[in-house]
């Protein structure tokens, strides 16, 4: 067994080595495919921490302090130094150190399967079912936190599940960590702390000490982020704030919420806005002279004096270096925001959200299907039929197993209704990506139920064709 998971692993380096290096460029459709639109936000807030001393990704802006939390900007910080600045050098070594620690992943996965489903088999189901998830392989190369992430949520599973000294302290370490990489893994925290309960069968004598190792080196590990944000910028900011970068003012941000109480897309009425071309809103945005009138007059500033919009690529002017106007579109948009809530409160809170729903489950294509991606796109089915199958087979394990279980259910269900039902910044913008920790997690409940259906149809056959 042990040989068939080298060779899970080995085949696993492979395949996202060719990824790398063969297919990377047509799936993304650039050819450096280490970089993308965020990757420098991290990296340049960790170089103002050297150089300046402040931790910023926008110096001497009010928010650029928190635009992205620090736990990436740290790890890549460190092969930053490592390679003395050299980001022809950096940028690939970071890539290639994330398809190496995405192997350990491997591993991690299938030592939590092992605990959970005491079947060798079972746990090499699990671990294959990773080595191959499309959607981890993709971005293991890409300087994003995704990947690492992934790695800390599962060290603190791992942690969890065995029982080792310290371990519920090491635990809260690992999903502080995570916390600081990706704001999602918060969600693990609340139901780890269950999990401790229901480990103890809700006997205080006994949990306490457990509970506080854990909360404890959550508090360390993550909270030293929200404490110096009070503490430094007297600002209460428990993860990040998009305002500190210059596209992401608070015209866009106005923009976007108010988009997202009309229809579950921002597009095209977005790149209209960028291009200088007639924007148009479902009906429901014009319900009333007066929104009609806000919303032609906040589209036509935002095209001729939005901040935050001219900075985007392909705007049809130059970036402005003022905020003339742009409190003034926000101030429109979210006004006309309010009154969508108000006038259509279940296409608000129910109905859109379940169309961010269907669209985070069911996505069956990339936004770009030229060429490979064309092919790319039905990678998308594979995903959907997986998380079904994660689903049912969750259902399952509360039927045949233990209360632990709900551990890889609670998770994927709350942050898929965190983000297709939230209300906050961010919220109903649907990435995929934002679900890979939800998915990776469906995985296991995935592997139970092929397990299952595996023994199934050989007892099955073994009962027709007795020896």
């Amino acid at each position: 067994m042990r040989n068939n998971l080298l060779l899970i692993c080995l085949l696993g380096l492979l395949t996202r080595a060719f990824f790398t290096l063969f297919l990377g460029g047509l799936y993304f459709g650039r050819e450096n495919i280490y970089v993308d639109g965020d990757t420098a936000a991290w990296l340049n807030s960790f170089i103002n921490l050297i150089e300046t001393g402040s931790y910023t990704a926008v110096p001497a802006h009010e928010y650029g302090y928190f635009l992205r939390m620090p736990g990436y900007s740290f790890f890549i910080g460190i092969f930053y130094l490592i390679t003395g600045g050299n980001l022809d050098i950096t940028y690939p070594l970071i890539g290639w150190i994330q398809i190496l620690l995405d192997i350990l992943a491997i591993w991690l996965v299938y030592k939590i399967a092992l605990k959970l489903f005491r079947s060798e088999k079972n746990a090499l189901f699990s671990a294959a079912l990773y080595a191959f998830y499309p959607f981890i392989i993709v971005w293991n190369p890409v300087v994003y936190s995704e990947s690492v992430s992934i790695l800390l949520m599962l060290a603190g599973i791992y942690f969890l599940l065995y029982e080792k000294k310290y371990h519920w302290f090491y635990a809260g370490l690992f999903l502080g960590l995570g916390i600081l990489f990706r704001p999602q893994v918060a969600l693990l925290v609340p139901i780890a702390g269950i999990f401790i309960l229901w480990f103890y069968n809700w006997k205080i004598k006994s949990f306490y000490k457990p509970v506080l190792q854990f909360a404890l080196a959550v508090v360390i590990f993550y909270g030293c982020w929200p404490i110096s944000n009070i503490l430094i910028h007297k600002k209460v900011v428990l993860t990040q704030d998009l305002r500190g970068a210059p596209n992401w003012n608070e015209d866009v941000i106005a923009f976007m919420q108010f988009t997202y109480s009309v229809k579950t897309e921002w597009e095209p009425q977005f790149s209209n806005i960028l291009h200088n071309k007639e924007v148009t809103w479902p009906e429901n945005a014009y319900f009333s002279k007066e929104d009609s009138a806000k919303l032609e007059r906040a589209v036509y500033l935002a095209k001729n004096c939005g901040s935050g919009f001219s900075y985007w690529q392909g705007y049809w002017q130059k970036p402005f270096q003022n905020d003339s106007c742009t409190h003034e579109i926000a101030t429109l948009f979210n006004e006309l925001r309010d009154n969508q809530i108000k006038n259509f409160p279940w296409n608000y809170y129910l109905y859109l959200p379940l169309q961010n729903l269907k669209k985070a489950a069911f996505k069956n294509e990339l936004y770009n299907t030229e060429g490979v991606r064309k092919y790319a796109s039905l990678l998308f089915y594979y995903r959907t039929f997986l998380i079904l199958c994660g689903l049912a087979g969750a259902v399952l394990m509360l039927v045949h197993r233990r209360k632990e279980w709900l551990i890889f259910l609670l998770f994927p269900v709350f942050l898929y209704l965190a983000l297709c039902f939230g209300t906050g910044v961010q919220f109903r913008n649907i990435e995929i990506r934002y679900f890979l920790h939800a998915d990776i997690m469906l995985l296991f409940p995935a592997a139970y139920l092929f397990y299952y259906l595996y023994k199934f149809f050989l007892r099955k056959k073994h009962e027709s064709n007795p020896s």
